[in-house]
């Protein structure tokens, strides 16, 4: 079963199929912003909590393998970021870890890994919240919704062809992947470097030829440039309105009022700082 299978299968079994695409994508929306709006570390948390059981709800916590490896490279990504910001502080506040190491200048301060743990958990919550609405709102559905706030009819488009493409490159990457795999292409550091350096000239050379024979197999299925979709999704209502701006409201006030709760350089550092 391709990625773009696993994707649509898993969607179109979502628990939370059923409701309105652009209710999910506001309310996504409202629980990102307020995520950042705060300085408080237990909002992501909260975010995260929101994040976790709309999946155990969706879709039971199903996730394609190519996803499970984004997230895993993105959670990685994160960390190095949020460790670069925590050894980078402001001089002028005192050093929790003041070293040189190799040709890094080592300054950490309770300011820097405060904010390093809180920009860390502030991105794994938004994940969590994204690969909801994700998991559980095909790509037309949300074509659909778009539509519902005047969304220009070749910008909603757009957003199928991008996701359907995406796909069809990424199959041609495994295939030539697979291939190179067989050819002993990635025995050895060397020969690892130089196969997957032409594997990547060899995606970004035939992507032209890949787009030319998908607009021939649209003209051939009488493509009119628009997607129909038979079964409209709802639409959304005052009802989703209402309970994504009082969550909002809700998140927000308990992040003003929890400022300062949880301090991470205390609770690794203790009384050193």
């Amino acid at each position: 079963m391709s990625e773009q299978t696993q994707m649509d299968t898993l969607a179109y079994s979502s628990r939370m199929l059923s409701w309105a695409p652009l209710g999910k994508f506001l309310f996504v929306i409202a629980v990102l912003i307020v995520n950042i709006m705060t300085s408080s570390m237990l909002v992501p948390f909260v975010t995260l909590a929101i994040g976790l059981i709309l999946m155990a709800y969706s879709t039971n916590f199903k996730i394609p393998f190519f996803v499970g490896l984004a997230l895993a490279e993105a959670l990685l990504i994160l960390a190095i970021g949020a460790g670069i910001i925590s050894i980078t502080g402001d001089k002028a506040d005192p050093a929790i870890w003041d070293t040189n190491l190799l040709w890094f200048d080592i300054y950490m301060t309770a300011d820097s890994f405060n904010k390093a743990w809180l920009i860390l958990f502030r991105g794994v919550a938004g994940m969590s919240v994204m690969l909801a609405f994700a998991t559980s709102t095909p790509i037309p559905h949300l074509s659909q919704a778009l539509r519902q706030i005047r969304m220009p009819r070749e910008v909603s488009e757009l957003v199928v062809l991008i996701y359907r493409y995406g796909f069809l490159l990424l199959e041609r990457m495994e295939s030539m992947w697979d291939a190179a795999h067989c050819r002993m292409g990635f025995n050895g550091f060397m020969n690892t470097m130089k196969t997957t350096a032409s594997i990547a000239v060899g995606i970004f050379t035939s992507s032209s030829n890949m787009a030319d024979k998908a607009q021939i197999a649209l003209d051939c299925r009488n493509y009119q440039g628009f997607f129909p979709v038979y079964n409209s999704p709802p639409k959304v209502g005052v009802k989703w309105i209402a309970f994504t701006a009082a969550v909002f409201v809700l998140i927000y006030l308990f992040g003003i009022h929890t400022e300062g709760w949880i301090n991470m350089a205390k609770l690794f550092f203790g009384e050193a700082i």
